[in-house]
């Protein structure tokens, strides 16, 4: 078989149609032996993300591989999640037996030389165990995994069915409202430090798909849900949930989540939920079970820091 030849090259938005990129990608991300966490499924849903990442993050920094016909052969791509961590998407090659080593070790050279010389940075990356290739690959470069969750899937039927069985919104004492300008310190106070979305980038980045609210006890900002819509994907993802220890076992998770789930499924696009949960969290993973949730995907997620 002849080899063919390929370029590296940096992702230009007048250069390059973002929706081909797009169709490469999303075969790779609706094969559990390929996927990779924090994209979409649907060329469409890649395509939006793509040109958002592009046109807020001007340090992103996404590669394709490229044969001399300009067929793509292979991308990797580069977020920032926040000042100090680097989001990983990939590396995707298509001929895994005659390219996938070389393309990728070039794509990631060329991060290394790029971001390397960056002071107290996180590279981190989220994939299925399955995805053998990645994890060995991930595992040559010097990662280490750090977390492990579990996706869950809630669908709609699945909740009409089960919302007559519970009692929603059932506690009356908490009162649960959009975000407010007025909220950042006790949204910043309850927000885990390190985690994928800063709290300044979350509040940034609201807008009519993506959903911030909090829940107030007693003139108190208790706790939070954020979510945000795929659209095309038909699909709703509770990216964080969190309440304050002093408020919790009073169903505030509860309520939060069902007031997510509730906003989401009124929209005729959102077909189901996303949320992950970490595979220790059994409490959380059995309230999730208990709204109608089904476990789906495992992701493992590993990191480099510099």
């Amino acid at each position: 078989m002849t080899k063919r030849k390929y370029s590296i090259l940096k992702v230009n938005v007048s250069k390059h149609k973002l929706e081909d990129i797009a169709k490469f990608i999303s075969p790779f991300q609706n094969d559990d032996r390929s996927l990779v966490g924090n994209l979409g499924y649907s060329f469409a849903e890649i395509e939006n993300q793509l040109k958002e990442y592009m046109n807020k993050q001007p340090q992103s920094f996404f590669q394709v591989a490229q044969d001399d016909a300009g067929e793509i052969r292979g991308f990797f791509g580069v977020i920032f999640s926040d000042p100090h961590t680097l989001r990983l998407f990939g590396p995707y090659v298509t001929d895994i037996e005659n390219e996938w080593k070389e393309i990728s070790e070039t794509f990631f050279k060329k991060i290394l030389e790029r971001y390397k010389r960056w002071k107290g940075i996180k590279l981190r990356v989220a994939f299925t165990p399955k995805n053998k290739l990645l994890k060995r690959f991930y595992e040559t470069h010097g990662f280490v995994q750090y977390n492990a969750e579990r996706t869950m899937v809630l669908k709609r039927q699945e909740w009409q069915r089960k919302r007559s069985e519970i009692d929603v919104l059932s506690n009356d004492s908490v009162d649960i409202r959009s975000y407010r300008d007025t909220d950042f310190a006790d949204f910043l106070n309850i927000h885990p430090q390190g985690a994928y979305f800063n709290a300044h980038d979350i509040v940034q980045n609201l807008n009519d798909l993506h959903h911030l609210m909090m829940a107030v006890l007693d003139n108190r900002i208790v706790g939070y849900v954020y979510y945000e819509e795929f659209e095309a994907d038909g699909l709703t993802d509770i990216c964080f949930l969190n309440v304050l220890p002093s408020a919790q076992n009073r169903q505030i998770g509860t309520k939060l989540i069902e007031k997510a789930i509730e906003d989401s499924f009124q929209k005729s696009k959102i077909k189901k939920i996303e949320i992950s949960v970490c595979v220790d969290n059994t409490a959380a993973f059995r309230l999730y079970q208990r709204l109608g949730f089904k476990e789906t995907t495992t992701y493992l997620a590993y990191e480099l820091k510099f």
